[in-house]
C-alpha cells in the first residue's frame, strides 16, 4: 500500500502537467496500431461484422460495478468465467479453455509463456476504455492459437479520460480497491498514467454452506490477496504520417489458493502464490506513406516471475514443495496495410515471437519441512528447516513464425467478405513444427434492420511450454491441434427499439491437447462443439435498458476412452438477464441475473485394480449481483453500493471448491 499511495501522489504530481486536453482531432483509423486487425468507416470491419463480436463499453463496465476484467466477461454470451483449483478465474469461450483464448492489451499478446493462460482479475477496469470479443473464426492476423476467441482490452486515452480520476471502494474482511489516473493531451500528443490497488484478508462462505474439516470458518480459507498494478500509456505524432506509441503495466501481488473442502474424491492442495512481479513494455510506430500504403507495427516484452509454495496441511506452516519462475515472451509483429480503396483492403503482417519459461523447484522432506506461510485471513504462519527432497529445473525456449495475409472488401451497405490465410512456424528445443490457419467469412445486408452471415476457419495451436517440458507431465512428441470452426449468424432490427443476435456454430478439434490418466499430456482425439449465442436488447422505455442472452453448449469427445463423452465443467445453459434503470433524482440501478444449469464433471475410481471414471453433476445455480449509484455532483462524483451473490447462493463451479456468498460494498467515484 505504501508503494501505491507514493505513485498515487506522483500521479497526481504529473496530472498538473495534465490539465488541458486538446480539441480531438480526426486521423486516419490506418494508423490505429491497437486494434490490430483494419477499422475502417463508421459501418465496422468486414471481419467483425460477418463474424461473432462483442463490444464492452466504458459505461456498460460502470453501469455493471465490475472492478477487474474477469467480472466484465462474465456477462458476454458465450463466455464462462470459472474459478478452478489453482484460484484464478479461467475465461472458456464455447467450450475451449482459457489456453485457447488469446489475450490482447492494445494489440499486444499478454498471455503466459508456460501454459498460455491470464489471470483477468489482475486487470483493474479503471484502465480499461473497451473491451472487444471475438468469438469462433477470428482473423489469422492474431498468430495462432485462438481457438475459443481473442478478447483485446483497449486501454484509456488521455485524450478522452479525465483530467484526474479517482475511486475507493470497501467491504468486509478488510477488502479494500482502489484507483487514481492522471490523463492529458496536446494537439500532437496524449498520455495516462494509472495506479490501482486491491487487497482482501478472503471472500465470505455462504450461510447455507455447511462446515467440513478444511472449510470450518465463515471466511473461505486461504483467499487473502494482495495486488498492485502500475499503467502508463503515451502517443506521439510526429507529422499527420506518423505516430509513435508506448505503453508500460507493472504488476505486483500474493495470494492464497483455496483448498478443495473435503467432500470431494480429489484430495486437497495447500497452495499458495507467494510472490508475483510482471512487467510489459510494448513500443509501436505507424508511419503511412501515401493514401495507399501503411506500415504500423510494435515490439513488446512481457515477463512475470512467481514463486508458488506447496504446504503439508491446512495450517499452512510445514512447506513441501517451492517452484521458482519464470515466463518471458518477446515479440515483433509488423503489418503492411494496401489500402485499394474502393476495390478493398489487403493486410500482410509478420509476426516473431520468442518464449522462454525457466523453473526451479525443490521439493522438501517432510520430517525437515521449512515453514513460512501465509493463512487466510492474514494470518502468518511459521516453521523451521529447509532439508531438501529433490530439486527440479527446467529453462527452455521456442520461436513461433507467422506470415499471414488477410483481404478485406465492403460494398456501400450490402455486403462484405474476408478471406485470410497464415502459415506459422514452430521452432523449439526438441525439433520444429510447422502449420496453417485460414479463414473466409462475409456478411449480407438483405434489408436496412436485417444481417445474414456467414463464416469458416480453420485454427492452429501448438503445444505450450508445460506440456513439452514439465518434468512431472510434459511430452516432448506432441503434435499441434488443429480445429475447424463453421459459423451462421443474424441480426436482425424489431420495432419497439428491439433487436437480437443470434449465433449457431459447429467445431471440430483434433489432437486437443490434455492430461490422461497417468496425468501426462498427450494429444486426446477429438473434441466436439456445437451451440448457439443468443442476445436481445431492447430500450423502448426512457431511461429504462432491457437485455436478455442465452447460450447454449453440447461439448463431447468422439470416441472416449473413457467412457464418458460429455466434456467436463462446460455448461449446457447460459442464462443472463440485465436491467439498468435511471430513476428522475439521476440515481441508477443496474441488475444482473445469471443462471447455470448442466454442468458435469468426471471423478476416478479403482476397481479390481482398475481406473474406471464416473460422471457427476454440479448443482445448477443462479447468481444476482445488483449495483446502485448515486450522484452527488454530477460528472464529478458518485456514490455506490453494489452487491455480489444476493441471494447468498452456496454454489460450486468446480468439484469441492466452493465459491463466495454475499458480498457487498460501497464506492466513491470522483474525477476533474
Amino acid at each position: 500500500m505504501k508503494a501505491a499511495f507514493k505513485v498515487s501522489s506522483l500521479s497526481l504530481a504529473v496530472s498538473l502537467c495534465f490539465n488541458v486536453h486538446a480539441s480531438e482531432i480526426n486521423r486516419d483509423p490506418l494508423m490505429n496500431i491497437q486494434d490490430v486487425i483494419v477499422v475502417y468507416g463508421d459501418g465496422g470491419q468486414a471481419s467483425d461484422m460477418a463474424t461473432t463480436h462483442w463490444t464492452i463499453s466504458q459505461d456498460d463496465i460502470q453501469a455493471s460495478g465490475a472492478q477487474t476484467l474477469d467480472q466484465v466477461l462474465n456477462n458476454v454470451p458465450g463466455v464462462y468465467v470459472r474459478v478452478g483449483g489453482d484460484g484464478t478465474p479461467r475465461v472458456d469461450i464455447r467450450g475451449f479453455k482459457t489456453r485457447h483464448v488469446t489475450l490482447l492489451v492494445n494489440g499486444v499478446p499478454m498471455s503466459s509463456a508456460e501454459d498460455g493462460q491470464f489471470d483477468p482479475s489482475m486487470i483493474p477496469t479503471s484502465q480499461i476504455a473497451s473491451v472487444e470479443v471475438s468469438v469462433g473464426p477470428t482473423s489469422v492476423l492474431y498468430g495462432p492459437s485462438g481457438a475459443g476467441g481473442v478478447i483485446n482490452i483497449i486501454t484509456k486515452q488521455g485524450g478522452s479520460a479525465p483530467a484526474l480520476a479517482g475511486s475507493i471502494e470497501t467491504g468486509k474482511q478488510d477488502t479494500l480497491n482502489g484507483d487514481i489516473s492522471a490523463a492529458g493531451s496536446g494537439d500532437n500528443w496524449q498520455g495516462l498514467v494509472s495506479v490501482s490497488h486491491q487487497q482482501t484478508d478472503g471472500y465470505p462462505m455462504s450461510g447455507d454452506f455447511i462446515p467440513t474439516q478444511f472449510q470450518n470458518g465463515d471466511v473461505r480459507a486461504n483467499s487473502d490477496k494482495k495486488a498492485t498494478n502500475i499503467y502508463a500509456q503515451g502517443s506521439y505524432w510526429l507529422s499527420d504520417q506518423t505516430q509513435l506509441i508506448a505503453n508500460m503495466a507493472l504488476t505486483s501481488g500474493e495470494w492464497g489458493k483455496p483448498p478443495r473442502d473435503g467432500t470431494g474424491s480429489a484430495k486437497p492442495k495447500f497452495e499458495r502464490t507467494d510472490d508475483y512481479d510482471a512487467h510489459t513494455f510494448q513500443l509501436g510506430l505507424a508511419h503511412q506513406f501515401d493514401e495507399t500504403f501503411t506500415l504500423r507495427g510494435f515490439g513488446y516484452h512481457n515477463q512475470s516471475d512467481s514463486l508458488e509454495t506447496t504446504y503439508a496441511d491446512e495450517t499452512y506452516q510445514a512447506l513441501t514443495k517451492s517452484q521458482d519462475g519464470r515466463s518471458v515472451v518477446q515479440g515483433l509483429n509488423l503489418q503492411l496495410i494496401t489500402n485499394l480503396q474502393t476495390a478493398g483492403i489487403l493486410t500482410t503482417s509478420v509476426i516473431a515471437e520468442n518464449q522462454r519459461w525457466k523453473s526451479v523447484s525443490e521439493t522438501y522432506k517432510k520430517d525437515k519441512a521449512a515453514g513460512g506461510g501465509n493463512g487466510s485471513g492474514g494470518g502468518n504462519g511459521s516453521g523451521s528447516g529447509n532439508g531438501s527432497g529433490g530439486n527440479e529445473s527446467i529453462n527452455d525456449s521456442a520461436w513461433l513464425y507467422t506470415l499471414a495475409a488477410e483481404y478485406q472488401y465492403q460494398s456501400e451497405h450490402k455486403y462484405g467478405f474476408t478471406l485470410g490465410g497464415a502459415y506459422h512456424s514452430l521452432d523449439a528445443n526438441e525439433g520444429s513444427d510447422s502449420n496453417y490457419s485460414a479463414m473466409a467469412s462475409s456478411y449480407w445486408q438483405v434489408a436496412e434492420d436485417s444481417r445474414l452471415s456467414m463464416s469458416v476457419a480453420r485454427k492452429v495451436r501448438f503445444p505450450l511450454m508445460v506440456n513439452l517440458y514439465s518434468q512431472q507431465s510434459g511430452n516432448p512428441n506432441l503434435e499441434a491441434e488443429e480445429s475447424q470452426h463453421v459459423e451462421l449468424g443474424l441480426q436482425q432490427d424489431l420495432p419497439a427499439s428491439t433487436d437480437f443476435s443470434l449465433y449457431g456454430y459447429y467445431t471440430d478439434a483434433k489432437d486437443y491437447i490434455a492430461k490422461d490418466a497417468k496425468g501426462f499430456y498427450q494429444n486426446m482425439g477429438r473434441y466436439r462443439f456445437k451451440g448457439v449465442d443468443f442476445q436481445a436488447n431492447n430500450r423502448e422505455i426512457e431511461h429504462l435498458d432491457l437485455s436478455f442472452s442465452y447460450s447454449y453448449l453440447d461439448a463431447e469427445e468422439v470416441e472416449s476412452t473413457t467412457g464418458i463423452d460429455t466434456l467436463q465443467y462446460r455448461p449446457r445453459h447460459q442464462l443472463r438477464w440485465q436491467l439498468s434503470y435511471e430513476f428522475p433524482l439521476e440515481t441508477q440501478i443496474h441488475f444482473n441475473v445469471e443462471r447455470i444449469l448442466d454442468q458435469v464433471y468426471a471423478t476416478q475410481l479403482k476397481v479390481n485394480g482398475q481406473n474406471l471414471y464416473q460422471e457427476q453433476s454440479l448443482g445448477n445455480y443462479t447468481l444476482v449481483d445488483v449495483n446502485l449509484v448515486q450522484p452527488l455532483i454530477r460528472d464529478k462524483l458518485e456514490v455506490y453500493l453494489r452487491a455480489t451473490n444476493l441471494l447468498d447462493e452456496n454454489y460450486y463451479q468446480s468439484e469441492a471448491l466452493p465459491q463466495a456468498g454475499r458480498q457487498v460494498f460501497v464506492g466513491v467515484n470522483w474525477q476533474i
